[in-house]
């Protein structure tokens, strides 16, 4: 099975989640700004992948899970997003798409490992996109 990772902490997760389901897709959010760790519970129950914020911890776990794809939508700090998109990239993630409203951002998260970048302001116009560079077979 085709193994998503998904990395929003807003409402934006919710629908990458549900489209990658409804494609057939094994599908995990990543939680690894203790900020968030009780909104994204709450929300995503057994499926979040819990992860010391250190990119050391993040690249062992989701190493270890040997994710195919992982969709990165762009946090409001812009930095933590790239860190993110660096460390899944050291980590062997196969694909990493970041989505990101700012195309101005696209050279800075190409640097740091983005597979693909989409410019999108929703998570549905972004998954129209998206599902382009993900596999035909993962469909349910």
């Amino acid at each position: 099975m085709y193994r998503l990772l998904v990395v929003s902490f807003g409402r934006e997760g919710l629908a990458y989640v549900r489209l990658g389901r409804q494609r057939g897709m094994s599908v995990r959010v990543l939680d690894c700004v203790d900020r968030y760790h009780r909104q994204l519970v709450q929300w995503y129950g057994d499926d979040v992948l819990q992860v010391a914020g250190r990119r050391a911890d993040v690249r062992a776990v989701v190493a270890r899970e040997a994710f195919d794809a992982a969709i990165v939508h762009e946090d409001s700090d812009f930095i933590r997003t790239a860190l993110i998109t660096q460390s899944l990239r050291e980590a062997g993630v196969r694909t990493i798409v970041v989505v990101t409203p700012d195309i101005s951002r696209r050279m800075m998260y190409r640097r740091c490992g983005a597979h693909r970048i989409v410019v999108a302001t929703t998570p549905e116009q972004a998954w129209t996109m998206i599902d382009r560079y993900l596999p035909a077979f993962a469909t349910a």
